[in-house]
């Protein structure tokens, strides 16, 4: 695991076994700290050369509604023309959270491929399987 951002609030980090970018949340963000994660997280992708993301957003909290539409409409489109190709979720506990998850991805069903997991183990497995 090679460390790219790391925040009270998560971490970025890139796994060379499955080449793919693995997202974490240690916390709820702020709006302006979620636009910053998925700012570096375009970054990153770029950097590594990769459209792989495993996103962990188990603590991830409720997003608030504008920062829902910003991240499923205009962060979705750049990530996309970027190469954002396949995604592992851990979803949140919180049914509110997990909606607004589902639906960001629901967003780009048809173009990014991904799938949920209920661990870390099984989401690089599958990233290293694609």
């Amino acid at each position: 695991m090679q460390p790219y951002f790391d925040t009270d609030y998560a971490t970025i980090t890139y796994d060379t076994n499955s080449h793919s970018l693995i997202g974490t949340w240690k916390m709820p963000a702020l709006p302006n700290e979620f636009r910053t994660y998925m700012d570096t997280l375009l970054h990153a992708m770029e950097h590594f050369k990769t459209g792989k993301v495993v996103a962990d957003t188990t603590k991830m909290g409720t997003l608030h509604p504008e920062d829902q539409e910003w991240a499923s409409t205009e962060w979705n489109t750049i990530a996309i023309k970027n190469g954002y190709s396949h995604a592992a979720i851990l979803l949140p506990q919180d049914v509110y959270s997990q909606m607004a998850v589902e639906d960001t991805m629901n967003a780009v069903m048809g173009t990014v491929t991904f799938s949920y997991f209920d661990n870390i183990e099984g989401a690089l497995n599958w990233m290293k399987s694609i």
